[in-house]
């Protein structure tokens, strides 16, 4: 690697640390928010889940287009100006209308930052190396979450002690974004590779996926799941701390801040590795009861509502949330795996468009409706329980039925193959 190609994946890392960043900004201050312009969770649920999962799984395919004809540099300018520039106008907005109109913009634009990057880094560098550089480009979406939540909390106190609100704390906090605007004028073009030539044909790739789709769409289902637990924590989880805990907001930023980096990195570190132990030894197979196991694991860690103390309940969802990114990563892993070569960018597409829209759409506004049933807002932390435990049993049982799948089919095949012979 030369001095060039490491300067740009470090650029590449920071647009990332933008979508991060840009994305978590107002979960640390999501309760102020809430009591200075009276909203509801339901609102507040809306802010940060559908109004950005359902116009990011529209724009999907467009997108998609998009990258594969336009100026990606640009491209990626493009959305990092767009989004540090909603974000800070949502320190401006005066009512609920306003405010779904920029943390729409903020939130769609952050998202799309993802696939730009993802496409930058494969014409960057060798295929030998695109895996290395992509965890290094996550890496700065993880930073910019826990980035979010620390600086957050901070500077909302620092803002409440100075006569301000959560306003002045969002203003603050579109300072780092600026810089990296003005970093991302230094990113290059690479020219387009073209695509590797392979044996199989389409009418080939589409038979293959017909007979692999079952475990596709189980492993799938797993997969959505783990993601809801997330998408949830990640929302909700400092309302809870607040409510449950009467945790000070500094506290709570502190916490979601080292918090989300440890279980961020830890996650895709326990979710890979385990997934190429298993590519090394034992295959599809092991690698699906290492699923269930892990998924499994999520469920009583997930009860951190439940806790006594602060304390516990933070230890407890942090293995949570670190569990459940690693089956996250560990199930998209497997399906890279399975899924047909010449189909695989199609599969993996429609995979993270359901990935968003459960874990943006649909989440958050599940565990405030359940608030609501269970007896208003101060039940928030259970409902966030209820969900997370649901959700990994939900995986649980999608992997344990992908693993049975898979078995019944390689006990089949091996059947066949032996039936054949032995008529030959």
């Amino acid at each position: 690697m030369t001095l060039k190609s490491i300067f740009q994946i470090f650029l590449l890392a920071l647009a990332m640390l933008i979508a991060g960043y840009v994305r978590t900004a107002i979960s640390p201050l999501q309760e102020a928010m809430r009591l200075s312009l009276h909203l509801s969770d339901n609102q507040m649920a809306l802010l940060q889940g559908p109004i950005i999962g359902v116009p990011v799984t529209l724009t999907a395919i467009p997108l998609g287009l998009l990258i594969d004809r336009a100026n990606r540099a640009r491209l990626l300018l493009g959305l990092v100006t767009i989004a540090v520039a909603a974000n800070f106008a949502t320190a401006f907005a005066r009512d609920f209308t306003q405010l779904l109109s920029t943390r729409a913009i903020a939130g769609v634009s952050a998202l799309a930052i993802l696939p730009v990057v993802y496409s930058l880094v494969a014409d960057h560098f060798a295929p030998h190396l695109r895996g290395r550089m992509i965890t290094v480009a996550t890496i700065g979406q993880i930073v910019g979450n826990s980035m979010a939540f620390a600086l957050g909390g901070e500077l909302l106190v620092l803002a409440q002690a100075h006569s301000g609100d959560w306003r002045t704390a969002l203003s603050w906090l579109a300072a780092p974004g600026v810089a990296v605007v003005l970093l991302m004028l230094l990113l290059r073009e690479p020219p387009r590779l073209e695509e590797a030539k392979g044996t199989q044909t389409i009418a080939g790739a589409w038979e293959e996926l017909r007979h692999t789709r079952t475990l596709i769409l189980m492993l799938s289902a797993g997969i959505i799941c783990a993601e809801i637990a997330i998408g949830a924590m990640i929302i909700w989880a400092s309302p809870m701390f607040s409510r449950t805990y009467a945790a000070a907001p500094d506290a709570i930023g502190f916490l979601m801040g080292s918090g989300m980096l440890i279980s961020g990195v830890l996650g895709p570190v326990i979710g890979g590795g385990l997934a190429d132990y298993c590519q090394r030894t034992g295959g599809t197979g092991r690698a699906l009861l290492f699923l269930v196991l892990l998924a499994a694991l999520g469920a009583p860690a997930s009860l951190f509502a439940f806790a006594p103390t602060f304390s516990w309940a933070s230890a407890l969802l942090m293995v949570s949330l670190t569990l459940m990114i690693g089956v996250a990563m560990m199930g998209i892993t497997l399906v890279m795996n399975v899924v047909p070569d010449r189909l695989r960018g199609l599969c993996m597409s429609v995979l993270v468009a359901a990935i968003l829209l459960f874990s943006l759409a649909v989440a958050p506004p599940l565990v405030s409706v359940l608030s609501n049933v269970l007896g208003g807002i101060d039940m928030i932390g259970k409902a966030l329980s209820i969900v997370c435990v649901a959700a990994a049993l939900g995986s649980t049982f999608a992997f344990f039925l992908a693993r049975r799948y898979f078995k019944e089919s390689v006990g089949a095949a091996g059947s066949t193959a032996t039936g054949t012979v032995t008529a030959q």
